[in-house]
């Protein structure tokens, strides 16, 4: 139903631009298994479409790090005063990134170690975000330390079985066997990022070949860049909208729907694309020549293999492969402002929406849904009550100003 962070980490994809210009030494990394094992499995946390593992970093308790393949190094976005952690050979950067605004201050710190289950990352090079832009915490309903992607699991074979929420790392040289019913695409690693060619077919009948980061830190199913490509037209029926937060400031753009996209054999219908404004993406427009990304919207409808010593990235179905895609039914989006607390709180209204229309507002506080009370309810409960299909009536209660009041609210697709 919400797809507010669908965008919101597609920023970290330019993240080191500004640092690694200053040309400051590089330490040889690694990562490793710290057991005789031949394959490591970690079982993940999937809200929003993404992906939340625990991670030590030196001598720290476990932290929740969302699993990004959109960026080469660890970034940590919030600490509160009960997260105690050591950082290595630190100083001040300045770091820019998608967003139409400004450079932020970060420190980058080297020489750190970092443990997630059995396995040990040494070398290892993190960043640390002095203010906290992504509120990431309140939008994922718990708290949320930073990012984690390229620099760990380039060392392995990863398998991400969304359908099970489990990870299974193996070891480099491991012999796969692969399904017969999977898929095998090439992976082009380019500066630290994945990249999969893809194609789009567009409402005037245009079909044309887009290069796409591969990046389960994106929500959505699909972004595409107009000015990176002529032939990249803006579908007929479209709206304004929000697409998230970068390092440099709020993106916003519009979404529409694509007739189709096609990843080998595997075909798309009907499925919703974002199109960030110019603006908000000039620092993305002139890297490896991508036309934009590939989301978890749609990742999440494989099991997903990322083969990074192989160069390879391996699909096989699940059964969320045929699912229609929608977007944002309700028109509003849910936030936690105490993460942890199961206390959900309307953050944002879209214009025009089934919610606009109703008369809910951001601020207003979601008490009950289809007469479940939202107490009693996690974050991803919501979500899922939330996402239903066009045409399906909610029966809501929601609170403003300590007034309870109730809405039925009909679900549709506004795109």
């Amino acid at each position: 139903m919400t797809k507010a962070l669908h965008l919101m980490l597609l920023c970290l994809l330019c993240f080191f631009l500004a640092s690694e210009a200053k040309g400051q030494f590089v330490v040889q990394d690694t990562a490793f298994f710290t057991s005789k094992a031949q394959k490591l499995k970690i079982p993940f946390k999937l809200v929003h479409n993404l992906i939340v593992i625990p991670v030590r970093i030196n001598d720290s308790k476990p932290l929740n790090f969302i699993l990004d393949s959109g960026v080469n190094s660890t970034l940590i976005t919030q600490l509160s005063y009960s997260d105690s952690i050591s950082l290595n050979n630190s100083s001040k950067i300045t770091v820019q990134g998608l967003g139409e605004g400004y450079v932020l201050e970060a420190l980058v710190s080297r020489g750190n170690s970092m443990f997630i289950r059995n396995i040990k990352g040494e070398n290892q090079e993190v960043y640390v975000l002095l203010e906290d832009i992504f509120n990431l915490s309140t939008r994922m309903g718990m708290p949320i330390h930073g990012i984690i992607g390229y620099d760990i699991f380039k060392n392995f074979i990863v398998k991400v079985n969304y359908s099970t929420q489990c990870l299974t790392l193996y070891r480099p040289d491991t012999n796969l066997k692969i399904s017969k019913k999977a898929e095998v695409h090439e992976l082009h690693i380019e500066d630290a990022k994945a990249y999969v060619f893809a194609n789009v077919k567009q409402y005037n009948g245009d079909s044309l070949q887009v290069k796409l980061v591969v990046d389960t830190g994106a929500s959505h199913s699909l972004s595409l860049y107009l000015p990176t490509n002529d032939k990249l037209k803006l579908p007929p029926k479209v709206m304004e909208a929000y697409l998230g937060r970068g390092l440099s400031g709020d993106i916003n753009g519009k979404i529409g729907r694509l007739d189709g996209m096609s990843l080998g054999r595997y075909e798309f219908e009907d499925l919703p694309a974002s199109y960030p404004d110019e603006a908000a993406i000039r620092v993305a427009l002139n890297v490896a020549n991508r036309n934009g990304n590939l989301g978890s919207d749609i990742l999440k409808r494989f099991t997903v293999i990322f083969d990074y010593p192989h160069n390879r990235m391996i699909l096989l179905p699940n059964r969320k492969y045929k699912q229609p895609f929608n977007y944002n039914l309700a028109g509003f989006e849910v936030s936690t402002p105490m993460p942890g607390l199961q206390v959900y709180v309307v953050s944002n209204v879209a214009l025009n929406s089934a919610a606009h229309k109703a008369g809910i507002e951001a601020g207003d506080q979601l008490m009950s849904i289809n007469g479940q009370d939202c107490h009693d309810m996690d974050l991803g409960q919501v979500l899922s009550e939330l996402e239903g299909r066009p045409g399906q009536q909610l029966r809501l209660v929601l609170k403003r100003e300590m007034a309870p009041y109730k809405v039925t609210l009909t679900l549709e697709n506004r795109i």
